[in-house]
Formats: C-alpha cells, structure tokens, sequence
C-alpha cells in the first residue's frame, strides 16, 4: 500500500503542467509577500515619508508607545489630553459642522508638524472609534466626547456592536433575536479591559491570508487528472481490471491526493507566515484580537485568530482537494474539472450581492470573500437553523468538512464502480 501511494504521489508531480503550476504559485506568493514588504509606508515625527523595514520599525516604534492595559481611567485621561491639544488653537464648535476635509484643513492651518502627528495618530482614531460617526475626522469625534462620555468607553464598544446589529449589513439582512442574543454574548464574552501594543506580524498574516486562494487553485490543478486523466489515457481498464485495481489502487489515489494539499498548503502557509513575522516581528501574539478593530466580538487573541484563520484555510485545501476528486471521477474532461473548481475558488468574490442578505451570506462561504479577516470576524454574518445560530467561522469549518467526508467516499466508489468500454 505505502508503495502504491509513493508511485501516485509522484505521479501527481511528474506532469509538466503541475510543476509549472505548483512551482509558478508558491513564487508567486513569495514575490506577494516581498512587495507587501518593500510597499509598507509610513510617515517618520519629522514628516519624512518611510517605506519597507524602516516604515514597519517606525509603526512598532508608535504602537510600543502606547502599549498597555487599557483602563476605563487611562482611556478617560488620553482622550482628555488628546482633546486639550486639538483644541488648544481651534474651538470644538468650528470643526462639528465642517466636512471631514474642511476639518482636515482647519487642523492643518492651525497647527503645526509635530502636532498633526500627535492629533491624526491611528492609537486616537482607535479610542476614538466606538464614537465615530461616518465621515469624521478624529478631532470631530472628539468634540463631542467628554470625560463623562469617555469612562463609558466599554459600554460604547457594547453600543456599537447592537448599532450594527440595528443596520442588518446595510438593511441588507434583518437579524433574528436569536442571532442578536448570539453576538451580544460573544461581545459580553471578551474579557476587558482590553490592551493594546504592536501586533504588525500578525495583523499582516491575516491582511494577506486571502492570497490562500492560489494555493488552492494548485491544488485542483494536480489533483484534476487523477482519475479523468486515467479515463482520458484509456489506462482505466488496465488498472481497474488489475489485482487491486479496485481497492489499493483507489485508495493510494486518495491518500496521495490529500498529503499533497496537505504538503502544499503548508508550503504556501509558510511562505506567508515565515515572511510576515521575519519582517514584521512576531510580538503580540497574545494581544486580543480587538487591537485590530475595537467592533470584533471575538475573546479571541492575535495569535488565536490566525491559526483559526490558518485552519480554515487548511480545511478549505481539504475540500477543494475532496471536490475536485469527485469531479474527476465523473467527468472525462480534465478541462471541466478545472473549470468549474477555479469558478468556486474565483468567480464566487465576482458576484455583487446587490444588498440582497441571502446572497451575501451565500457568497461569504466561498473562499474569496470568506478568507478576509473583515468578513470572518467583524461582518457579523451568522447564520441561523432552528433554533440554533451559528457564525461564519463555525459554518465554514462544517461545510467545508461536509464536502472533504462526502466527496471523497462518492468518488473513490465512482472509480471503482466505473464501466471500462
């Protein structure tokens, strides 16, 4: 058994096409992963615009100032002295009614480098966030948040959560009481107070965790032939008629299959982790997942999102690998295998919702759209049976665990059972 496998995993690989493929792919995500690097930018105190490693030390260099626990009484006194020096030169009622440009100018005018930096620092559009109207500036918000209305700053992220519950995706979806009781006790579930630090390493793994859909394009890639290749070749009667045509054989096909997703997504997995943290730093790991955005429900820290993130995308690998099995062994057309593998992969973060819910929350299974670190912990998409309401990660994990059990059992018994003519 263990030979047969050797010999169909090597078969996988010996075809010119799954080589290029295979090898184009992983290169691909290398030159991804080198230019999301060299692309960083950020501006240095003294306006000077940074790029690359000198930009990614320079947002760890901000981020370490403001590590630490963040207290209600902290928050409270930094959102005070934020707004002591925004409006040290300009009067709270001049900004409140200006647009966020025309505020953006004001500031501008009125003070100077080192102070603007201070002022459009990202730490105080974060505290300032759980206020934030659309379109504002954070000197906006913060003419309108005191310190009676700072210490409430965990009770805001709270009221945040319920406002997005209230808009429904943009009237796109109307949550049942049931999903609201499910997201408000995951908000009630993260532990506060909350801290905050640098975490570049992390949050870049889950920025780029999209690019996981290439691997998975490989993967259907090598995996098309296995069994139309045989049909294609007419060697389908010589293996099916052969001793352990119909069981070994078929079996050493599976397996093969799956180690080399396995194998593949976890080169792929490293490529953009191992880049990811040699350059941005692996600190933070154990920050929660909210120093990204304060309106994650998830008691979820860094480190936890991303192999959760990994996992998915590792099941996913697995599905795919799953379907595109099955689709070999009932099509003869290797062509039409691919193709409607890469549609699933692709076309599905193609199709617009239009503000239709259901569509969306159709679309938000596909791996495109479902690999965002937006749409997996801050989209709010759940999903409801019966009385049971589960979320986007948890449907994922079922679905695409659904496809790997089911395909791969239909299509090993398809071969078997096929009718060499």
């Amino acid at each position: 058994m263990f030979d047969l496998m050797k010999f169909e995993f090597k078969k996988l690989l010996a075809r010119r096409t799954s080589q290029v493929v295979s090898a184009g792919i992983l290169m691909l995500l290398c030159g991804i992963m080198a230019l999301n690097v060299v692309q960083t930018k950020t501006e240095s105190s003294l306006g000077e615009v940074l790029g690359g490693t000198a930009a990614i030390a320079e947002r760890k260099a901000q981020d370490d100032a403001h590590e630490g626990v963040l207290t209600v009484e902290r928050v409270r006194d930094e959102i005070a002295a934020y707004r002591q020096l925004s409006f040290s030169k300009v009067d709270p009622a001049e900004v409140e009614g200006l647009s966020d440009s025309a505020a953006y100018e004001l500031m501008v005018e009125a003070y100077d480098t080192e102070e603007i930096e201070t002022i459009y620092d990202p730490y105080y559009a974060y505290l300032l966030s759980p206020w934030k109207a659309p379109g504002q500036e954070p000197c906006q918000t913060a003419a309108q948040v005191d310190d009676a209305t700072a210490e409430g700053f965990y009770e805001a992220v709270a009221d945040e959560l319920q406002r997005a519950l209230d808009d429904g995706m943009g009237g796109a979806w109307e949550y049942s009481d049931a999903e609201r009781a499910y997201w408000t006790a995951k908000e009630d579930a993260v532990s506060e107070p909350l801290s905050y630090g640098y975490a570049g390493g992390w949050i870049d793994v889950l920025d780029c965790a999209g690019f996981l859909v290439f691997p998975l394009v490989a993967i259907c890639v090598v995996l098309t032939p296995v069994f139309s290749g045989e049909y294609q070749d007419r060697t389908d009667a010589v293996l099916l008629s052969s001793r352990y045509g119909r069981s070994k054989l078929v079996a050493a096909k599976v397996v093969a299959s799956l180690l080399f997703a396995t194998v593949y997504y976890a080169l792929a997995v490293l490529v953009i982790v191992g880049v990811a943290l040699a350059f941005f730093g692996a600190e933070g790991a154990g920050l929660p997942v909210q120093v990204m955005s304060l309106d994650m429900p998830y008691g979820l820290t860094m480190a936890e999102a991303t192999f959760l993130t990994l996992g998915l995308g590792f099941l996913m690998a697995l599905g795919f690998a799953g379907l595109t099995l099955l689709l070999s062994s009932k099509l003869r057309s290797q062509v039409a295998v691919f193709a409607a593998c890469a549609a699933l992969v692709f076309l599905t973060g193609l199709i617009p919702a239009g503000g239709n819910g259901a569509l969306l929350h159709a679309l938000c299974l596909f791996p495109v759209n479902a690999l965002n670190v937006q749409t997996l912990f801050a989209m709010l998409v759940s999903y409801q049976v019966g009385p049971f309401v589960v979320d986007l990660i948890g449907a994922l994990a079922c679905l695409y665990a659904l496809v790997l059990v089911a395909c791969v059992p239909i299509a090993a018994l398809a071969f078997r059972r096929h009718q060499v003519v």
